[in-house]
């Protein structure tokens, strides 16, 4: 299985970023961590962004990245995963983490992407993978 981290933010970013995952993973599914950057573009782009996101096999979303906003109320991650029809929502890294692994399988491609903090749970994912974190669903 493969983990690759891509940097996209909105829907035709996510979109292309989606597209070529698809285009990689070379018979296997295709499994996307998501994490929405902003507020603002997450209440007025979500869906676009969940557009993208029902493209893939299975999609995992994490809480907004703020950044340089402040939260808005009824605003997260959530609002997108809603629109994706048997997506996860992950309100932390930690539960993003396990929900990925819960749905890889050997010969998957996994893609995280996201503008902000996303970019760490590669290097995680494949550590749990290396020391005995199949994909397997127990």
């Amino acid at each position: 299985m493969r983990v690759v981290d891509d940097y996209a933010h909105n829907p035709g970013k996510l979109e292309a970023a989606v597209r070529t995952g698809l285009a990689l993973r070379e018979g296997g599914r295709l499994v996307v961590v998501f994490q929405p950057h902003l507020y603002s573009r997450t209440q007025h782009a979500a869906d676009g962004l969940a557009a993208a996101l029902r493209l893939a096999d299975h999609a995992v979303v994490l809480d907004v990245y703020g950044a340089r906003e402040q939260p808005v109320e009824g605003v997260t991650g959530r609002l997108v995963s809603d629109l994706v029809p048997g997506a996860d929502f992950a309100p932390d890294h930690d539960a993003a983490l396990e929900l990925a692994l819960r749905a890889v399988h050997p010969g998957d491609l996994l893609l995280t992407v996201g503008a902000g903090d996303v970019t760490s749970l590669g290097p995680r994912l494949l550590e749990a993978l290396a020391t005995g974190g199949s994909g397997e669903a127990s």
